[in-house]
């Protein structure tokens, strides 16, 4: 369907939710011309909304319905379309349609359309760079989560690296002609949820990573905080990745590129989806944990031309026969093709099966409420300070988990925790889902208010941590949802560390600016003036 010929009155409804599970109220257009439907909406009088792969979609269809239908036509989703393989093609970024890529190999740059993934970018690189070449988005959701969505939420992976470190450039669609936007001034799109306008496309930088790839992981229990900061400030050194000019190499014998958490309840109800080989495996992880006592694992992963059996044995204290004082009896290793990808599925699976529950509404019960924590960290390899950020997460599961036992009987509390613990980057999300039965209404409500009470606690908690120690909190994985969330919970724009009170700053500019067709959807705190 070409954009200069969109009747939009005859466009499907959208069926699209966020994570959340709150649904998409508006019509729903695919294209591959972004720029052109953004254009002709706009022009025809109605609110745009960017839709990507919705991995990230955390409250992107939060708005208010009746001040929108007091301005527009109505809300128009505009959707990238994808394809089975990206199309090679040599164009400028402004003319990359939403399935496209253009490689430029002596830049080490590659341009990708916004309705590619990142598994289908890092194939056409594969293809024609070698197969060690790839973007550094290292997203949970490579195979899901779209080139445009990932710009627009600023999301990260266990890498904790956010897009605009290997971005290079964005096309930015607001209704005019579409914008090239270059250099720092990425920032004011990154992160930004399409409340200024729609990704078209993205130039990235690329890397050559080591060939081989492991995972190992450790039982830890999670409320000995001491313990597992031990293990990160001991792990820091490997998890340290200097980037060389795009195209080049990435150095180093042994790299870690996440370190993250799966909680033991999470892996209990992976294993109760789950289909071989990842259930037969994932009950091997369990089975590890009960010998070890342990109630978490830590699962690392990393680049390296060694053995699983080297990199264990080169993690290790030879002094103690531990990774930072962390029993290595009950590890479990991983090595690169069919074990990576198996690993993946139960690493992934329990945030997969949490944001599934969090949609769905069960027989007899109102639509749950989910709420997950999101306040990304960078922190000195220092116990005493890992553990001070650790002990505030392991106060908030014990509060969550105390509400559960209050509530047992009218509503009832899942706590599921994983995420991401790289000293560069700790992040650890506890995501809530409350169910409560057809009529408890006023018990739901009661038990959001005590759970949003006690994720103020934590976030106003590791605030106090980060300026104790000498580290920095560095927003969230969701953008600028995220550093609104903690802005309130610090009280307010003007209470937050310099670092956020700047980007909280250029973000009211952007969005002040923006037109009101995409900005509709923003905080009230960014879209009101001073």
């Amino acid at each position: 369907m070409s954009s200069d010929s969109i009747d939009f009155t005859a466009l499907p409804r959208s069926d699209l939710t966020d994570d959340g599970g709150k649904v998409l109220d508006g019509l729903l257009c695919v294209t591959p011309d972004i720029a052109g439907a953004v254009a002709e909406a706009m022009a025809q009088g109605y609110a745009v909304m960017p839709a990507g792969g919705l991995t990230s979609a955390i409250g992107s269809f939060d708005y208010a319905p009746g001040s929108v239908a007091e301005r527009f036509k109505g809300v128009v989703a505009i959707r990238p379309k994808g394809a089975l393989t990206a199309e090679l093609v040599d164009a400028p970024l402004e003319a990359l349609r939403s399935f496209q890529v253009s490689i430029d190999v002596e830049r080490g740059l590659v341009s990708a359309g916004a309705g590619l993934t990142f598994n289908q970018v890092n194939a056409a690189l594969a293809e024609h760079v070698g197969p060690t070449a790839r973007v550094l988005i290292d997203l949970t959701s490579v195979g899901s989560a779209y080139v445009g969505g990932v710009v627009a939420t600023g999301a990260m992976g266990p890498l904790r690296l956010r897009p605009s470190v290997t971005l290079a450039a964005v096309c930015l669609a607001d209704g005019s002609q579409p914008r090239r936007i270059e250099g720092e001034a990425v920032g004011a799109v990154e992160g930004l949820q399409g409340w200024t306008g729609m990704v078209t496309a993205a130039t990235f930088r690329f890397f050559l990573v080591p060939a081989g790839e492991f995972g190992l992981v450790l039982p830890v229990q999670g409320s000995d905080v001491d313990a597992v900061a031990g293990l990160l400030a001991w792990l820091e050194p490997w998890t340290r990745i200097t980037l060389p000019v795009p195209g080049g190499r990435i150095e180093g014998e042994v790299l870690l590129n996440g370190v993250e958490l799966v909680s033991r309840d999470s892996l209990e109800s992976f294993i109760e989806h789950a289909q071989d080989p990842a259930r037969s495996k994932a009950q091997g992880l369990l089975q590890s944990c009960e010998y070890a006592g342990a109630d978490m694992l830590a699962c690392l992963t990393g680049w390296s031309e060694q053995s699983v059996d080297d990199v264990l044995y080169g993690l290790m204290d030879p002094e103690t026969e531990t990774i930072g004082g962390v029993m290595i009896d009950f590890g479990v290793g991983f090595s690169s093709g069919a074990e990576m990808e198996t690993f993946r599925a139960i690493r992934e699976g329990a945030p997969d099966l949490a944001r599934t529950r969090a949609r769905v509404t069960p027989p007899g019960k109102l639509k749950p409420w989910t709420t997950s924590t999101d306040v990304n960290m960078a922190m000195p390899a220092d116990s005493a300070a890992l553990s001070d950020v650790l002990s505030a997460y392991a106060d908030y599961r014990a509060a969550i988990r105390a509400l559960g036992r209050e509530l047992l009987g009218t509503v009832e509390v899942e706590l599921s925790t994983y995420g991401h613990l790289s000293p560069a980057g700790i992040d650890p999300h506890h995501r809530v889902t409350l169910f409560a039965p057809q009529g408890g209404e006023g018990a739901l409500a009661g038990a959001r208010h005590a759970v949003a009470a006690n994720k103020r606690t934590l976030i106003h908690d590791l605030l106090h941590a980060a300026e104790r120690h000498g580290g920095r909190v560095t927003g969230g994985e969701k953008g600028l949802p995220s550093l609104v969330e903690i802005a309130r919970a610090a009280g307010g724009e003007g209470r937050l560390p310099d670092e956020l009170k700047r980007r909280f700053r250029l973000a009211k500019e952007v969005v002040q600016a923006a037109p009101s067709a995409f900005s509709f959807r923003a905080p009230a705190e960014l879209r009101d003036a001073d």
